[in-house]
């Protein structure tokens, strides 16, 4: 009994997916908690890795994930929106947004400015991370290398999630 009842449910969750609220948030939103959960954790990882095994700076890993996690948050959540508003939109995360209403220059913006802020807020953590604290001059250009290499891949990533229902221009 209890078997048919849950597939009558299942069914009915499969054709009528407004009854599960299946339409709550748009993509770019959804990843972003995604990103801010999970693939923080997997982005300060292997940035610290790279900074360890390549650059031969030793690091706290803990502290880099740390880092990872405050920048997104503030980039993500108040400067990229922010930045957007700026530009005369207010919709970074789509959620008013209709498909082919979402305009990808406030997005650009938005991402530009996280970015630059994600730079600022990261530094110090690395800068705290290391071990050998005389290796510290030597900082500069393994950050720098690391953040373009994990900010260009989530900006595309990112990009392909608005650019399939935005309107350029």
């Amino acid at each position: 009994m209890k078997k048919n009842i849950f597939r009558y449910i299942l069914l009915l969750c499969i054709l009528y997916p407004g009854f599960l609220l299946a339409n709550a948030g748009s993509p770019m939103l959804w990843f972003s908690f995604l990103h801010l959960i999970w693939i923080n954790f997997m982005i300060g990882t292997v940035e610290s890795s790279i900074i360890q095994n390549i650059f031969r700076i030793p690091n706290s890993l803990w502290i880099i994930i740390s880092g990872n996690y405050a920048s997104m948050f503030a980039g993500y959540y108040w400067i990229a929106p922010y930045f957007s508003h700026l530009r005369g939109y207010e919709d970074f995360w789509g959620m008013k947004s209709r498909v082919g209403t979402y305009e990808l220059n406030g997005f650009f913006i938005g991402f530009a400015a996280s970015f630059i802020a994600s730079l600022l807020i990261e530094f110090p953590f690395y800068w705290l991370s290391l071990y050998k604290k005389k290796m510290r001059w030597k900082l500069l250009s393994p950050f720098l290398t690391v953040n373009l290499i994990t900010n260009t891949l989530m900006f595309l990533i990112y990009f392909i999630i608005a650019a399939l229902g935005a309107k350029w221009g």
